[in-house]
């Protein structure tokens, strides 16, 4: 029972987590669509980034709220922190000349190195909670984990 709760705390941290995220985004939607026209990659990526990063964040937040779906919910946060910390490591390598960070909220004021720590935490955070759910469900008595 412990482990259950301990692990519907986490899948609620990790809700608020990306709820957080995309709040902090679209609550100054032109500042952030200005930081992502100032990254490496082409321009024409910033204004379906601007939107759609918020939007994908609301879904994986939203996907955690079900028992059914928690877990696809994890899959995608851990897949985009993932990438998140694809991107931050090529930076920290020198890929790109210059990158501003585009980052909001607590991370804001980060360095890099900094921002890829934090990433690395929450993603492992996410990867114990998906063990834990497959451990649960795998076991003798499957368990379904949900925020109620």
């Amino acid at each position: 029972m412990k482990q259950k709760k301990l692990l519907e705390s986490i899948v609620f941290f990790l809700f608020l987590f990306w709820i957080y995220a995309a709040v902090v985004k679209l609550a100054d939607i032109s500042l952030w669509r200005f930081r992502l026209k100032e990254q490496p990659f082409d321009d024409v990526f910033a204004e379906p980034l601007a939107w759609g990063l918020p939007v994908l964040e609301f879904v994986i937040a939203a996907l955690m709220i079900s028992a059914r779906t928690v877990k696809w919910g994890l899959y995608m946060g851990a897949a985009l922190l993932v990438v998140f910390s694809v991107y931050i490591g090529m930076i920290q390598l020198n890929f790109f000349s210059h990158v501003p960070c585009s980052c909001a909220g607590i991370v804001k004021s980060f360095g890099w190195t900094e921002h890829l720590i934090f990433n690395l935490v929450i993603l492992a955070v996410t990867m114990y909670a998906i063990l834990r759910i497959n451990r649960m469900q795998s076991g003798p008595a499957p368990s379904l984990v949900q925020l109620s």
